[in-house]
């Protein structure tokens, strides 16, 4: 149960990017693993965390050897276990209250019908009061997190870059922003980088200083591109809600990846709101298409697949990950078979970052945490990674830039390695780990990835050139 617990949440990610999830096997060759977070970078922390490296248990003065005492805490559950910090270590350590807290920020969307992802602030949360409680926060320092709520306004956006700056946090940790077109120039303006989360806009996406661990739409759709193709597809229609940054992820990526691959591409596009996804369908019938690639809110999903059924077409249809939500699997029952899901974090049930990011949200969340919580859970634990590096002495916005800028195939927390020279997408810097990794559902079965990792950075490459 806890299992599907774990890849439920994971998979439940959102519209506006590709889903999150990992491959069955983790690719971890030439990746640079953070500093262990029990012996953080340029300080000495209050107590050794740190599981023994052999894991023996550890020795009491006397000498003799002693398990650790389970202390109830989430690490104790994992203890001695790889993960993105080096080895969990045996018992929690508490921050210091009594020291200077790290600040940092969180800007997301809530309180709208058009995406409202309060689970991604929860995530985010949880995080935070686990670092402080049990990895002994930044060489001791407590990190404090303020959150600024946007509901699809600009205004509102822009309020919350300047709360942001106005609170002096050193960086925000990614939500979704999806007019962040007034939030960004507040932020570039006073150096606060944006590290992790989901771009919705092209401003995002287009920054120097952020830090998405994401491909966005394109990334997403380039892979479902290189699936149909690799199954034979000669004719692909790729639908597109009417939002700019939609629309240049189908016309001027996906659709280019696709032209490249050899298959023809039928862009279409529908209102962003209230859509009727009859036409969308009927296109796809009308052109034999062999590949129905739609990037639309959840809200779309189940239209979708019952169109489809309905029409008895033959396209396999592509939906972002955000299609896979419990609730929309549940109430899809067999439509939901052959239709294909992208993601971005690991798919496997056993992955230990996945059990532990379970055990938080249980632990610590007060507010829903699932679903697309998994973004800002991810968000905070990889920034917290780079602050750790830096180590408690040394942390600023400049330094985190700095050092997130030199990631090359950098570990990420329940997440492919990630690098972030700008290079990775062309025209799109701060897309750091595009990366993709596809999945299906049969009606009351666990997901099962139907592709290992797909480089859609070499796609893009292949299709646009530097």
């Amino acid at each position: 149960m806890k299992a599907l617990r774990v890849l439920s949440a994971l998979i439940a990610f959102v519209l506006l990017a590709a889903a999150c999830s990992e491959p069955l096997e983790e690719e971890s060759s030439g990746s640079t693993e953070a500093p262990d977070v029990s012996v953080p970078a340029d300080t000495e922390p209050p107590t050794d965390t740190s599981a023994p490296a052999d894991d023996t248990p550890e020795s009491d003065p006397s000498g003799e050897d002693v398990e650790p005492t389970n202390d109830g805490s989430v690490v104790f559950q994992s203890a001695g276990q790889d993960w993105t910090f080096g080895t969990v270590p045996a018992n929690a350590t508490p921050a210091d209250d009594s020291l200077e807290p790290v600040k940092i920020g969180m800007i997301n969307q809530e309180n709208t019908p058009l995406g409202s992802f309060p689970e991604m602030r929860g995530a985010a949360q949880a995080a935070v009061a686990f670092i402080n409680a049990e990895l002994g926060g930044v060489g001791g320092r407590p990190i404090e997190l303020s959150t600024c709520i946007t509901s699809f306004s600009v205004e509102q956006s822009q309020a919350c870059a300047q709360e942001m700056v106005n609170e002096d946090v050193v960086a925000i940790a990614g939500g979704i922003d999806v007019t962040s077109n007034g939030s960004i120039p507040i932020l570039e303006q006073n150096g606060i980088p944006i590290f992790g989360g989901i771009p919705a806009n092209l401003v995002e996406q287009q920054s120097s200083i952020n830090f998405f661990l994401s491909g966005g739409g394109a990334g997403g759709a380039a892979a479902f591109m290189a699936h149909a193709a690799e199954n034979g597809a000669e004719t692909v229609v790729l639908a597109y809600g009417e939002f700019e940054s939609f629309e240049v992820a189908a016309r001027d990526y996906a659709g280019e990846v696709g032209k490249s691959l050899g298959m023809n591409v039928e862009l279409v596009s529908f209102p962003i709101i209230g859509a009727d996804f009859l036409p969308v369908l009927t296109t796809a019938d009308q052109v034999d298409a062999d590949a129905l690639i739609v990037l639309a809110a959840d809200t779309a999903c189940i239209p979708l697949m019952e169109g489809k059924a309905q029409l008895e077409l033959k396209a396999t249809l592509y939906l972002t990950g955000g299609c896979a939500a419990d609730t929309i699997v549940e109430a899809a029952g067999d439509n939901i078979r052959g239709v294909v899901f992208n993601s971005e974090g690991p798919i496997d049930p056993d992955d230990p970052e996945g059990a532990i990011y379970t055990a938080v949200v249980d632990k610590y969340a007060v507010d829903p945490a699932g679903g697309a919580g998994t973004v800002g859970f991810r968000s905070v634990m990889n920034l917290y990674s780079i602050l750790v590096e830096l180590g408690p002495d040394n942390v600023t916005s400049e330094g985190i830039i700095e050092l997130a800028s030199s990631a090359v195939d950098r570990r990420s927390f329940w997440g492919h390695p990630y690098t972030c020279d700008g290079q990775r997408v062309p025209g799109f810097p701060a897309l750091c780990a595009p990366e993709q990794v596809l999945f299906s559902i049969e009606p009351g079965e666990l997901p099962i990835a139907v592709s290992d990792w797909i480089q859609t950075d070499d796609l893009f490459q292949e299709a646009l050139g530097s």
